[in-house]
């Protein structure tokens, strides 16, 4: 029922403020926590339903205003002004009667105003009459199946499938996202392809919910595998190297293979290779059976034959680039490295435990791409460089004296043979 305020001969400037007040204090109240609208609400589209709070003005022969809900039956009341009598403070309080209550259940808003235009034509004549939604009813969605937490949701008139799933924790690692199933008043309504609407944006593949929907999740039918260097859209962990804090991202997911869905468009699933990806190494594991692919000509021509059609089960493998860098030759610890941005030749050389006493620092190089540079200048290494230490060439005296010292030992040994058998 709400407030009512009579514009004709109880209108009083002051009155004309509350009502103001009054209306832009009860949209507020109405709205708090409600979501945001992705756009206006439009007459035709926006069924009325019990909770629902609506504005009734009248205008012409005569001009009141009053805010009412659709009751639980669903139904709106007429009322119509009687009196309007002072307080203490002197301010006019409309009085009214209740004449009627009209079914607006299942009306979408233009046909709830030509139901009320009707009965208050019995009234007075010459009038206009116009209704307003200013507060949105809640209610009870139900989901089922692959949802991380099932039961029952609250949703709003203006939510989506996927904001209420989303709402449940989302769809498990198995959930089916193409074959939704919407039940309305105990009927399939439609089959929801979340898919199709997040990569076309085909908002009829995403409908809006009603009141006691039941949103059931299936099993996905069909799988692959993505795993490497891929974005992640299912599984997506940030991996911290415990001996340099290098950062190596890796992702896994399980995607749902629809028919005739090929290598591109399961990477269009998986969010997308990343900069670090090797597209020319990347592969299909088919059972036990290897198929090579270019994913660069892949995805630069999604009509190449390359781009194969997947079957169930399949697992495609896109590789990081080389991370790593090796240190070789007179080293302590000769190795790979995880690779480290900014890192310089020295720096390397210092993780690998330094070099041994042989070793030829000025004649160390740095391999790069089948050419060598040399590392005087102690360079800043890129990923895949091979660090290479080489011993030390002797010069020619002391290649003398360690022969020297190794004729002199076996002089002595003879020496002494000799002393021993008179």
């Amino acid at each position: 029922m709400g407030l009512a305020i009579i514009y004709s001969r109880f209108s009083y400037p002051v009155l004309t403020i509350l009502f103001t007040f009054t209306i832009l204090y009860s949209q507020q109240g109405t709205t708090a926590g409600s979501p945001g609208l992705e756009k206006p609400i439009v007459s035709e589209e926006y069924i009325l339903m019990p909770g629902d709070k609506i504005l009734i003005t009248i205008t012409g022969g005569t001009n009141y205003s009053y805010t009412t809900d659709v009751t639980y039956e669903g139904k709106i009341t007429i009322n119509l002004p009687v009196a309007s009598l002072p307080t203490a403070q002197g301010v006019y309080i409309p009085h009214y009667d209740i004449v009627a209550a009209v079914p607006v259940y299942n009306l979408d808003l233009k046909m709830a105003k030509d139901s009320l235009s009707k009965v208050f034509s019995k009234y007075y004549r010459n009038i206009n009459v116009d209704i307003t939604l200013i507060g949105m009813r809640n209610f009870i969605v139900f989901l089922a199946g692959e949802v991380k937490n099932p039961g029952s949701i609250v949703a709003y008139p203006i939510e989506r499938v996927s904001e209420v799933i989303k709402k449940a924790g989302g769809t498990t690692t198995i959930g089916s996202r193409t074959k939704i199933e919407l039940r309305r008043k105990g009927k399939l309504y439609r089959i929801v392809n979340l898919e199709k609407f997040e990569r076309f944006g085909e908002t009829d593949q995403n409908p809006f919910v009603q009141d006691g929907d039941l949103i059931y999740v299936p099993k996905m039918e069909k799988s692959v595998i993505v795993r490497g260097a891929v974005f992640g859209k299912m599984g997506y962990e940030l991996k911290v190297s415990q001996l340099t804090a290098a950062m190596e991202r890796t992702s896994e997911g399980l995607y749902e293979l629809n028919p005739g869905d090929r290598i591109s468009d399961l990477i269009s699933k998986a969010g997308g290779v990343t900069p670090w990806a090797d597209l020319q190494n990347c592969y299909v594991m088919r059972s036990e059976k290897k198929i090579e692919i270019n994913l660069h000509e892949i995805l630069t021509n999604i009509n190449t034959e390359s781009n194969i059609e997947l079957e169930d089960g399949d697992i495609i493998v896109i590789p990081p680039l080389n991370a790593v860098v090796y240190v070789q030759g007179q080293v302590v610890n000769p190795g790979a490295f995880p690779f480290q941005p900014n890192l310089r030749a020295s720096d390397y050389i210092g993780l690998a435990g330094g070099p041994l006493s042989e070793a030829n620092i000025s004649g160390a190089y740095i391999v790069r791409k089948g050419k060598r540079l040399s590392i005087k200048k102690d360079p800043v290494v890129l990923e895949g460089d091979r660090i290479v230490v080489p011993r030390q060439v002797f010069k020619f005296w002391q290649d003398y004296v360690e022969i020297g010292s190794v004729v002199a030992s076996l002089i002595l040994n003879y020496l002494t043979l000799m002393s021993l058998t008179k």
